[in-house]
């Protein structure tokens, strides 16, 4: 019977017989209890292993990130420097270079210097011999009587304008004395004129207090109750105007009082209102800034879990890009920086997350920051040439297939470095495409004989191009079915300034400056070749239905020369290089696609350009950088996101803080406006009893003036003569008194302005006196110094007419002074010159000398960075291959545990299942009996799984059991096989 016979038929009678009687279990859980005994020991080392593993990942995870950090932190430096050793060399060279042309150049100067001395010495010494000749006794003389004459000739000059300006003020102190003495006269008439004044006013004012003295003999009696009762009226008219002017005070501020009353209510209402409309602001911003604080604890987790993802894939990467230069460590390669793989991506990759649109306002910045890069790039990468290819020389004129076919291996390997490096597929080069490429080199070379191949014309030779398309099945004017070719120009024979092309080694290095000319092209601030490199921006291979994937692409250096030719009065022959591309995007429902007929296009032979383990490494690489590049998209998302919502709960933050301000402010203001408002209530409701009270009194006081005044009156008729007199005689006395005052006030300014003249004339007469002597004294001096001038210019005379004889009778002797004279300084300025030349030579010296020597500690320092960093990435990168063969290890522990849980459960479910069997007491029935006793050879003849104590029933029944079990819970096959585990 098969086994699946078997199991079914087992299954079947666990489902018909319900119950079997007089079975005991009792050795059956004793076994199971010995297996479970067993298993705890080996769950228990198991659980050990497994905490321990779990441990291990952990420690060597933790370090695989740190370390992956520290390699790339490391790497990067390492470019660094050894970008800056590159360029810290060539300026070196270029500074030791200028140093032999310093040197000499402060040697002439030196030279120019001593001579310049030399002769300097020497005119010196004729110069003093000359002067030695000469007698200056005359000339001298001459001088003596020059200054002299000047001396006194200004001497004259001096007390001249001293004698004239003596004069003048002479005259000037004649005009004041004059002045004064008419001043004197008019104040003293005025002075006569006032004393005249205040007799008269002196007897006016004794009548006028005689006739006061008489009259108020009369007005006595009565003054006491006339002042009395004028008193009272003024009071009274006095507390009349008191109380209008407090009546109408009062009733303005009651008026104000109401106002600021009515604007109070105003306030607490508009303020209520305010605060209402804050509170329920306040809870919607808490209710915004709560949902986007959610949201940004989802975001960060986001952030978290792809930061970890992207930790383990740039580890993935690094081992990747570990594992490819370890297997293209002896061929020519091209290194990309992350700097300028991420700047390159965001101006040329359409699909990437950070993709800028270049225009005309941004291409400054684009220019400047791949410029920039790209210089960096190109200074870092150099070709190595390769000895066995220099000795295969070759015929630019008669390539063979070979021959091209091994330049093209070689160029299609350099393009899919930078292609592998920048998360790009490598391009394949078949059969097809390269003879393709061949097809264009041969119907270029057709086309240009004799110059270089289009360059100065069209650039590219669309008709060699579509020609080549048809004859191998691609339809012609694709536009990237057609050739994306540039050119890198170089003559055959070294005529103007480029090397000839005489060996393999050399083509290979014209393919190595064609593919990084065109990936660094920062001369012309171009990298649209570039981007045909790389498959990006206008010639992007992604698959039209999913740009995760990329169509097939196919690639051919296309490498044509011309023969020699007539080129600038010179025999000189054109070299160029086309880069040829095919992509295969013939989807259907793609509207630029193109179809491809692979009958005459070859691209099943593929050629491999590199060893398979390299392929293999770049493939993997290139994978993990797309993964990586992914996943710093995502991140930079989740990172923007993350900023933004951090900004916008900053911004609700203080949105709520306003809003909590505001609030405060509004409720103290309402708090305020509710208190002052009450406090002007009463102050209206006092100051309105106090216009009553105002309003009352208005007439009784003007009743009381209105007395007042009447009885004044009746009080002025009554005695009207006698008031007449007294107001009349005391108003006579204040008048009289008043000029009185006023002339002798009068008389006391006449007096003192007489005694100021009369004292300005003492002193206007003593000056003048002063003043007539110092002329008798100037005049007399002026007079000597006139005769001793008449004798200076007499002097002068006869040692001009001595010095003019001397001249005469040695013109020869001066003339050779003046002409040595000149010399002198001319010989003065050249040696200015030459010690200023020699210190100029002399600092560029000693600067180029520094610079050199600091250039050399530059070069030496960034020798030992770079032996650190190389040490270092070498130590870091051996500990991550450690701790990652620590995790490889632990998964098979992981595994193991796994396996021993899911037994464990099982277990579990078996020994429920022998613990629900029921041994009852029960007669069988004859369905039950029938069911039980089928094929009863499989319990007689095959006894080896019997159950202890038992007979053929109880392990029919116990089986059973087991197989009903295993069926329904997880599908075992067999539970007859000899396989089976012991407890069974």
């Amino acid at each position: 019977m098969k086994n699946k016979d078997k199991l079914l038929y087992v299954s079947a009678a666990v489902l018909a017989a319900g119950t079997v009687a007089g079975v005991k279990t009792t050795n059956v859980k004793a076994a199971e209890v010995k297996q479970v005994n067993a298993n705890s020991k080996l769950d228990l080392n198991n659980a050990t292993q497994e905490k321990q593993a779990v441990a291990q990942d952990k420690t060597a995870q933790g370090q695989i990130k740190q370390d992956t950090e520290t390699v790339q932190k490391t790497q990067d430096q390492l470019k660094q420097d050894q970008a800056a050793k590159t360029q810290a060399e060539s300026a070196k060279t270029e500074a030791q270079n200028t140093l032999p042309t310093k040197e000499n150049a402060v040697s002439n100067a030196q030279t120019k210097l001593d001579n310049a001395k030399q002769e300097l010495t020497q005119t010196q010494a004729q110069n003093k011999d000359l002067h030695a000749q000469y007698d200056t006794t005359a000339e001298n003389a001459v001088h003596t009587a020059q200054e002299a004459e000047k001396k006194l000739d200004q001497k004259v000059n001096n007390l001249t304008d001293q004698v004239q300006n003596t004069q003048n003020k002479q005259t000037d102190l004649l005009g004041q004395r004059t002045n004064a003495e008419s001043e004197i006269k008019t104040n003293t008439e005025t002075l006569n004129n006032v004393n005249e004044q205040l007799n008269k006013a002196q007897a006016d004012s004794a009548q006028a207090q005689k006739h006061f003295d008489e009259v108020q003999k009369d007005y006595a009696p009565i003054q006491n109750e006339y002042n009395a009762k004028k008193s009272a009226a003024d009071k009274a008219a006095q507390d009349l105007k008191q109380n209008e002017t407090d009546l109408a005070q009062s009733q303005k501020q009651l008026a104000d009082l109401q106002t600021k009353n009515d604007d109070l209510a105003k306030t607490v209402n508009s303020t209520q209102g305010q605060l209402d409309n804050a509170n329920k602001d306040l809870a919607n911003a808490k209710t915004d800034m709560n949902q986007s604080q959610a949201k940004l604890n989802d975001v960060t987790k986001q952030n978290s879990d792809v930061n970890g993802k992207l930790t383990s894939a740039i580890a993935k990467r690094d081992q990747a890009k570990s594992a490819l230069d370890s297997q293209s460590e002896n061929q020519t390669k091209i290194v990309i920086t992350p700097e300028f793989n991420n700047v390159f991506h965001k101006w040329m990759d359409i699909h990437d997350p950070n993709h800028v649109t270049l225009t005309s306002e941004n291409k400054a910045e684009m220019v400047k920051e791949l410029g920039d890069l790209s210089k960096q790039e190109r200074a870092m990468n150099h070709f190595e040439h390769d000895a066995k290819d220099k000795e295969h020389k070759i015929d630019m004129m008669h390539l063979t297939y070979e021959e091209r076919l091994e330049a093209n291996k070689f160029g299609i390997n350099l393009v899919n470095q930078i292609r592998t490096q920048m998360g790009k597929k490598p391009v394949k080069l078949t059969v097809g495409s390269l003879k393709y490429a061949n097809d264009v080199a041969k119907y270029y070379e057709a086309d240009y004989p004799t110059s270089n191949f289009g360059m100065d014309s069209v650039n590219h030779d669309t008709k060699a191009i579509d020609k080549a398309l048809v004859e191998n099945g691609v339809k012609p004017g694709m536009g990237e079915a057609s050739s994306y070719g540039t050119y890198y120009d170089s003559d055959l024979d070294g005529r103007f300034g480029s090397f000839s092309i005489k060996n393999m080694d050399d083509l290979k290095h014209e393919i190595y400056n064609a593919v990084t000319g065109w990936m660094f092209n920062y001369e012309q601030e171009e990298w649209l070749h570039a981007s045909i490199v790389t498959s990006m921006n206008m010639w992007d291979n992604t698959n039209y239905k999913n740009h995760n994937e990329e169509d097939p692409t196919y690639f051919g250096f296309a490498i044509m020369a011309n023969a020699p030719h007539e080129e600038n009065g010179a025999m000189a022959g054109d070299f160029s290089i086309g880069l040829e591309t095919i992509v295969d995007n013939t989807i259907p429902g793609n509207p630029l696609s193109h179809p491809i007929d692979y009958n005459k296009f070859n691209v099943k032979d593929v050629i491999p350009t590199d060893n398979s383990d390299s392929s293999q490494a770049g493939q993997v690489y290139a994978a993990a950088q797309n993964e990586v590049n992914t996943l710093q998209g995502q991140k930079t998302d989740l990172d923007n996101q993350i900023r933004s919502l951090n900004n916008y709960i900053a911004q609700s933050q203080n949105r709520v803080n306003d809003l909590a301000k505001t609030i405060t402010d509004l409720s103290a203001k309402l708090a305020n406006a509710k208190t002052e408002q009450g406090t002007v209530q009463g102050q209206i409701g006092q100051v309105s009893k106090h216009v009553d009270e105002l309003k009352a009194a208005q007439p009784v006081l003007i009743q009381a003036k209105d007395n007042t005044v009447n009885a004044l009156a009746d009080y002025e008729q009554t005695h009207a003569t006698v008031l007449n007199d007294y107001n009349n005689a005391k108003s006579q006395l204040e008048q009289a008194n008043n000029k009185l005052q006023s002339a002798t006030k009068a008389k006391d300014e006449a007096e003192k302005v007489l005694s100021l003249n009369k004292a300005k004339l003492a002193n206007i007469n003593q000056e003048l006196d002063a003043v007539k002597a110092q002329l008798a004294d100037l005049t007399t001096k002026l007079s000597d110094a006139k005769s001793s001038q008449t004798s200076a210019k007499a002097n002068l005379e006869k040692a001009q007419a001595d010095y003019d004889n001397y001249v005469n009778t040695h013109k020869d002797l001066i003339d050779s002074i003046a002409k040595s004279d000149k010399e002198l300084a001319d010989k003065e300025e050249a040696v200015r010159v030459a010690q200023a030349d020699y210190d100029k030579a002399s600092q560029e010296y000693e600067a180029a000398k520094k610079e050199a020597d600091k250039l050399a500690n530059k070069v030496k320092d960034l020798d030992q960075s770079i032996a650190k960093s190389q040490e270092t990435i070498k130590s870091v990168n051996n500990r991550i291959a450690s701790n990652t063969q620590i995790i490889e290890h632990n998964k098979q522990v992981h595994a193991q545990a796994a396996k021993l849980a899911a037994r464990k459960a099982f277990d579990a479910q078996i020994n429920k299942a022998l613990d629900n069997v029921v041994y009852g007491t029960k007669t069988i029935s004859q369905h039950t009996a029938k069911a039980a006793t089928v094929k009863p050879a499989l319990s007689t003849k095959n006894t080896k799984h019997a159950l202890p104590q038992t007979g053929v029933n109880d392990k029919l029944s116990l089986f059973a059991a087991l197989a009903g079990l295993s069926l329904s819970s997880i599908g075992l096959g067999s539970l007859v096989s000899d396989k089976k585990r012991r407890r069974n």
